[in-house]
Order: structure tokens, then sequence, then C-alpha cells
């Protein structure tokens, strides 16, 4: 009997990759503007989507075409990466990891079923009739269409459109003139933390007990959490608790053959295969997620989406502020739920603030004197300004200037033209961060090297880390416990730089940015985190200003 009909039993998860905070939510919004500075091995995308690929109709030579972008590394089967430098534009196989120079746009061309290869410089990969490249012009013609092909390993080739030839080579001897294909294996450019879409349904992946479901209207809440991980050309789809995704629809702990999943795009949408070449879907009236058709239609493809930052705000009574009573917003009950998580979208293109969405899909709007949920798109009314106050507590400012207090009823009120108490601070807490992933300019936080706990910020691959709060009502400022998967947590070391080696929780502190949703990590010393280029990590900065900022 399959799980839809019969009753599920409970799951024990691993201790070790589950916060003790998570809410598994009955009912569990989204690719992240990223201009931002941690962009080191991540390609800025400037949209107002929330794809980590971009869909749009664009003016190509004068004609409108439909697109979709993704941004991946390509490895030849030497395992070196596709990498474009920034002296004449040349480009080589030469690459060993995923960094900025590595990461290409595949441009997937909806009309005519082809790609266009954007190099990080922005331009385009062409090819002539013998079989040369170029990559140095922002024009497109014939020379730069070429057509995907997959074997079974999960690796794509391209093939000239125009010519029938294949793109292909090694260190700088790359070309396109082979007659048979010359195989690349995709690695995607994204933060690994995304919401999993399914294209037919138009509904989000969560996690429901033993299996994922694709039946969430809004990916609200750390169920809706899945990470894509990347290992030797394959991919693992980790849930919230921990668990990977079997072809079988089942949750496991451990990582096998049937878990890992190579990647091919069709109709510029994502399409999961097993290791027996069936695909993932979504199956029945639960959509539960597994592996059926060897052939891909609308049912096995899927977007990823950014997973954007969740929180829940403590007011100074202690009390949850939420919309559970209305639209107003109101510090008036103590139990979480759908109504206390707000949504945090930072806009860097017109207000330069955040925007906060609630789970009825409605935005925080200045009315008169009060804060509603009543705003359907973003406008000036609906922007704040969000400081750090230290101490996990953050202020909002609104765009007439003035600061959000609440009323002693509970009501979120808009009347102070500056902090004189601490009536405006609110205690943060990040709901949908079950497991995060820290990167900055430099690359990700990972282990120095296998023999090693010490902490390094270079690294191309990530290591997940599991995100622990304590109870807030014997700890009511803003502490976090970060812990690795084998259960120890992250410390604090004589000469200041960060391990992986404790045996009992030491206390971190998260302290958003006012900007693009990132965060700065306080040590347990009282100092913050800096990163430094060679990889070091260390708890040496007095202030907040100084410290580095974080993907989160």
């Amino acid at each position: 009997m399959h799980s839809a009909l019969r009753p599920k039993p409970l799951v024990k998860s691993p201790p070790s990759l589950i916060p003790s905070t998570i809410d598994h939510l009955s009912q569990s919004v989204l690719k992240k503007s990223s201009t931002n500075q941690n962009d080191y091995d991540q390609k800025p995308i400037k949209d107002d989507n929330s794809h980590y690929q971009h869909h749009a109709s664009v003016s190509l030579n004068n004609t409108i075409v439909e697109k979709s972008n993704w941004y991946l590394g390509l490895r030849n089967s030497k395992g070196k990466y596709l990498t474009s430098e920034t002296f004449g534009c040349k480009i080589n196989a030469t690459g060993t990891s995923l960094k900025r120079k590595q990461i290409w746009t595949i441009i997937y061309n909806c009309q005519n079923d082809c790609v266009y290869l954007q190099s990080p410089l922005n331009h385009y990969l062409s090819t002539d009739k013998y079989g040369r490249l170029k990559c140095d012009s922002n024009e497109i013609n014939d020379d730069y269409y070429f057509q995907l092909e997959y074997n079974r390993n999960g690796q794509w080739a391209f093939k000239s459109l125009t010519y029938g030839m294949y793109f292909g080579g090694d260190n700088d001897q790359l070309h396109c003139f082979s007659k048979t294909p010359e195989w690349w294996s995709p690695h995607l450019a994204v933060h690994p933390q995304i919401n999993l879409k399914h294209v037919l349904r138009k509904r989000y992946a969560k996690l429901d007990e033993d299996e994922i479901h694709i039946d969430e209207i809004i990916p609200w809440g750390s169920d809706a959490i899945l990470a894509v991980e990347y290992h030797n050309d394959h991919y693992y789809i980790r849930s919230s608790n921990g668990f990977y995704v079997h072809k079988d629809g089942k949750l496991t702990t451990k990582q096998t053959n049937e878990t890992l999943f190579t990647i091919e795009l069709y109709k510029g949408c994502l399409a999961f295969k097993d290791c027996d070449q069936y695909y993932l879907t979504a199956i029945g009236p639960l959509g539960i997620l597994m592996t059926r058709n060897k052939i891909v239609g609308k049912d096995e493809q899927f977007l990823l989406e950014e997973s954007k930052l969740q929180i829940c705000l403590i007011a100074p009574n202690g009390k949850l502020v939420s919309t559970k009573q209305g639209i107003d917003l109101s510090a008036n009950q103590y139990e979480r739920d759908h109504s206390s998580i707000f949504q945090l979208e930072y806009d860097d293109n017109d207000f330069h603030a955040y925007h906060i969405r609630t789970y009825d899909n409605k935005y925080w709007k200045i009315e008169g004197f009060n804060v509603q949920a009543t705003a359907d798109k973003k406008s000036l009314e609906t922007s704040f300004q969000i400081e750090s106050a230290g101490n996990g507590r953050i202020t909002f400012q609104a765009s007439n200037g003035k600061f959000i207090i609440p009323h002693p009823t509970g009501h979120m009120r808009v009347v102070s033209d500056q902090i004189s108490s601490n009536d405006a601070y609110f205690l943060i807490k990040f709901i949908n961060r079950p497991f995060c992933v820290f990167k900055c300019d430099f690359g990700h936080i990972g282990y120095r090297n296998k023999q090693s706990r010490i902490l390094e910020c270079n690294k191309s691959l990530f290591t997940l880390f599991t995100l622990e709060e304590p109870d807030v009502r014997t700890h009511n400022e803003g502490i976090v416990y970060l812990k690795g998967s084998d259960g120890l947590y992250w410390e604090v070391l004589n000469d200041l730089n960060i391990s992986v080696n404790g045996y009992e929780p030491s206390k971190f502190a998260l302290e958003l940015c006012s900007t693009h949703s990132r965060v700065v990590i306080k040590a347990s010393n009282g100092m913050y985190l800096r990163a430094e280029q060679n990889g070091s990590i260390q708890a040496t900065c007095h202030n907040s200003r100084q410290a580095t900022q974080w993907e989160f």
C-alpha cells in the first residue's frame, strides 16, 4: 500500500541535524536579487523574480524571444572548469574549482529550443565554420546557437545549431569541430537552500513526515526548505530534517546511488534524473516527490527559487508580532503560527529597503499611524529600513522617517521620530534556516581540510551547519548555537580562529544587516567574525560595521 493510503510512522531524525526550534507547520516566498558583495562564486543577477533561473522576454537582434537563464559551471572530462579570463576575453578549461570566472549563464531560448553561453564578462560564446571560438561580443547571431544533448551520466554536450559540430577541448585548446559529443558536467552556481516549485502544478515542495509533498501554495516555514548538494557531477536533494530524497519517494539518512540525481534542461526548466534513468515528478493528490517516467514532460519540470529569510519578531512586551486578529500588525500572542512569520525581501533596485511579506501574500504598509498587512505590491509605503541594535534586536524605520513603536494594546504604530526607549527594539528569530550555509566574498565557510576542525571561508563547495536556538524564556538576547553534522559545536580558539570542536554549545549571535538580508556573526568573546582572502576567519572585530557580512 502506498504512503498516500497507509498510516505514516514517525521518523526519528538524526539529533545532530535537527535544530531544537524547527517548526513543522501543518501547511508550509522566493533567486536572491544578488547585487551583493558575496558574489565570489555566484554571478550577480538583477531581477525581481525569485528564481535561480530568470524567465523573461528579451529582444535579441530586434527579435522578441522567451528565454530562461541558469547560472552554473561546466567541467570537462579532465575535471577542469570552463573559465573566462578578464584579459583579452580569452577562454580556457583550466579552472580547478567553481569561482566567479567559472560561472557561466546558460540562456535557454524557448522558441528555438537552443541555448547561448554567456561568460562572466557578459560576452557570448560563438563558433565559425572552422570550429574557431570567440567570446568577446555582446551581440548574437546564428554562430551563437547551440543545442543541448545529454548522456546517461547526466553530462551535457553543446552542438552548434548552425554547423553541427560539438564544443570541446582542454586547457587553452578549445574548439567546436568535433563530430562526436564532448561532454561537460554542469555544476549549479546557486545558494543551496532553495524552494522547489513544480512547473505544472504550480505548487512547492515541503517536508511531510517521511516524504516530500508538492502541495504548498506558498513555501512557508522550515518545512519548505530543501538543499541541493553537488557531489561528483551529481546532486543530492536534502530535506529540512537532514534526510535525503530517495528515488522511490522515501527519505533516508544514507547517501546511496538511489539518492543521487543528475540534472537536465527542458524548455528552460530543470529535470532530475535518477540512477535508473527515471525522472523526478509529483505523484498523486499529495504530489509525492519520486521518480516514475523515462520521458520528460511538464510533470517532470521544476524551478529552483531562493529561500528568502523568514522571521518571527518578539515585541518588548514579550509577545509575537502577528496578523492573527486581522490586517493590523499587533503583538498579542505567544504561540507561533503562520500569522507570526514574515518574509524579508530586500529591494536593491527602487527603494533600497526591506519589504515584509505575510503568509497571506500581503506586504506591511503604513496606513496613517498604523502598520497593516494590506498591500498587494511593493511601494514606498511598504518599504522599511531595518537596523540591528545588537543582542539579536532590530528596529524598523518607515519611509516617512518614523520608527515602529508598539502601542500598549500591542498594535504597531509609526509615531516616533527617534528611538528614545527600548520600545522600538524587536527580538528577531530566524524561522526557515534549520540548516545554514555561510558565504562571503571569498567563498563558502568549510573545514580547512579533512584532518582539521578549523573553519575557513574560501571554499568553493559549501558545508551545511545546523542552527539551534535556546529557549527564549531563558535566553532572550538573540543567542544561537552553530553545530556541525557530527554534533560538535562552533567555538572560539585561543588564537581567535573558529573551530567545530565543542562538546558544549558556545554562544553566537546572528545580527541582520541593513541591506541584502545578510548577517554578521558575533562570537562568544564579544567580537565579530572577520574573513580574509587567505581563508582565515577570526573573531577580532569590535564593530559590526567592520565585520564580514555573510550570505545566509
